[in-house]
């Protein structure tokens, strides 16, 4: 029987101001005592069924520091993982380096998904992202993994009908497999919806 897990990893650098997944800003200490209760988890519930699919998302898994990136990877060898078909880790294109891409590499990983969300810097600035050299960083990834995902969101206030199809011709551009496009939700206790954000009209998402 294929089986499949989900790792989260509650950490982030900075808060995006629409997300509302579980998550804290990082901090070495509490990351290191959560592997620690992660690893006892798997290691409690996990009957070494064969996995045919491993996602690791959060929160921001490559914000983490090589010492409790490596704990992390020595909970997935845990797993059976000797006919796994896809093993996806989530990233921010800010952490993308060499020394990452290696660490995923040589532990299996597969498949890169990675936030981008827009090139937009008026929209970046409302999600509270800060994007830079993402061209050279996705032609970085592609040296390691062929297998990668790229996410964008549309819909942010400031955006237009022409401000969307310049993004999607720049992530066009990068020239991945996969690209996930998401329209811009307002969620209970964001950042967005504390600030009282003003959502786009129902007709522009309809056209955009």
């Amino acid at each position: 029987m294929a089986n499949s897990v989900y790792l989260h990893i509650p950490f982030c650098k900075s808060i995006c101001s629409y997300c509302d997944f579980c998550k804290v800003f990082y901090n070495e200490e509490i990351c290191s005592k959560y592997l620690d209760r992660l690893e006892e988890e798997v290691i409690n519930n996990y009957n070494n069924e064969e996995l045919y699919t491993l996602y690791i998302g959060g929160g921001t898994p490559s914000c983490l520091s090589i010492p409790n990136l490596n704990k992390l990877f020595d909970i997935v060898k845990i797993f059976n993982l000797d006919n796994i078909k896809e093993f996806t880790f989530e990233c921010n294109i800010q952490d993308i380096n060499k020394e990452l891409l290696e660490i995923l590499k040589s532990n299996k990983v597969n498949r890169l998904s990675i936030g981008i969300e827009s090139f937009n810097d008026n929209v970046l600035k409302i999600l509270g992202r800060n994007n830079s050299d993402v061209v050279s960083r996705i032609k970085q990834c592609k040296k390691y993994f062929s297998n990668i995902n790229i996410d964008l969101i549309y819909g942010v206030n400031c955006e237009s009908i022409n401000d969307l199809k310049k993004d999607l011709k720049s992530f066009l551009d990068l020239n991945v497999p996969h690209i996930s496009i998401y329209s811009l939700i307002l969620e209970d206790n964001t950042i967005l919806k504390v600030n009282n954000y003003k959502e786009q009209s129902d007709e522009i998402l309809r056209d955009m």
